[in-house]
């Protein structure tokens, strides 16, 4: 019996009927490897290279800016509460100041106040809210309640309310006697999405409602509720004055029409120096948290340049060329014909 051998190279073997798989690398041709030409030498290419730290540090940037803007306009505020407060002080001990003249000079101090809040803003919004307290991103946002609409009142009663709000808005809310208050909240939260507007629940019990401060300026002696006898009087819309969540700035009054009046003024004004105060050195530790942030991304975030990109792809294109041949020579063995193996076998 004569015995025959045959010589199997892996690399040179060519199948009857059978192509070779197709194996390419993307850069394992010179000029894959290499970056396109400019089309003309005296253009500059285009920046190939991004960096989450490069967005981080915009967005610290915008940040930045925007405190600077807070701090600015509650530094004016408080100035301004200042002269309010020491003139409420002299008609305090003098007694002999003009109720007119202060209050026009006081209505003026309160209108340059409000007119600064307005007026800080970045990219359209406001930094400061009606608190005064600094908010990059809710600032404009106003909350108010409804007087009667709690729902630890008669929870027991059944009864349909109809709120009606400005622009021909309206929701109905129904309280089954069944639900709890957060079960309830959470009705009429999903009732007010579609009208721009949120509500949630007070310590007391009141439905808390959420919205822009421009449409918080239209709802003001313009929210009519009707009701079916036990909350609210039945039949006729009644108009209901609604109430700030909590009061700010915006509601700052002055009476003086006596000396206890003075008092609590002078007392209402302490508050709203002291949120100044507050909100002054909170700007100013946010301020400095966010530049050692910053200096710590400039320093840590390194952009690879387009050299740099093609250094590590002609890596990754030396290491699938050779991962291409030793698959080609596994591909060729593993399609060798029958014969052949058994002849290699032997």
């Amino acid at each position: 019996m004569a015995l025959s051998t045959v010589e199997v190279r892996p690399h040179s073997i060519k199948l009857t009927g059978q192509e070779q798989p197709v194996i390419t690398s993307a850069r394992s041709t010179e000029s894959a490897i290499r970056p396109a030409p400019s089309a003309s030498k005296g253009r500059a290419l285009p920046p190939s290279s991004y960096s989450v730290s490069s967005i981080m540090l915009s967005q610290g940037q915008q940040n930045a800016t925007e405190v600077q803007i807070a701090n600015k306009a509650l530094q004016f505020v408080g100035k301004e509460l200042s002269h309010i407060k020491r003139a409420l002080s002299q008609a305090l001990t003098q007694g002999d100041v003009p109720v007119q003249e202060l209050g026009e000079r006081l209505d003026q101090s309160k209108g340059r106040i409000l007119n600064e809040l307005n007026n800080a803003r970045y990219d359209g919004k406001r930094v400061i809210d009606n608190e005064l307290n600094v908010k990059l991103d809710s600032a404009d946002t106003r909350r108010f309640i409804v007087p009667g609409l709690n729902v630890n009142r008669l929870p027991e009663k059944p009864e349909q309310i109809r709120l009606d709000f400005p622009q021909g808005r309206s929701v109905m809310i129904q309280f089954d006697g069944q639900s709890d208050g957060q079960r309830l909240i959470k009705q009429i939260d999903r009732i007010l999405i579609p009208l721009g507007m949120r509500a949630s629940l007070h310590d007391d019990g009141s439905v808390v409602f959420e919205t822009t401060e421009r449409a918080y300026k239209q709802m003001q002696n313009k929210v009519w509720v009707t009701g079916e006898g036990h909350r609210f009087p039945a039949g006729q819309a009644n108009a209901f004055n609604v109430k700030p969540q909590p009061e700010g700035i915006s509601e700052l009054g002055f009476n003086l029409a006596s000396r206890d009046g003075i008092k609590r003024t002078i007392a209402r004004v302490n508050q709203h120096l002291q949120q100044v105060q507050k909100s002054l050195e909170q700007a100013r530790e946010f301020h400095s948290d966010l530049n050692v942030k910053m200096d710590n991304l400039q320093s840590q975030g390194k952009v690879l340049s387009t050299d740099e990109v093609n250094q590590a792809l002609d890596g990754f294109a030396d290491a699938s060329t050779q991962f291409t041949s030793t698959y080609k020579a596994l591909n060729a063995q593993a399609n060798l014909r029958r014969h052949s193996v058994v002849a290699l076998l032997k």
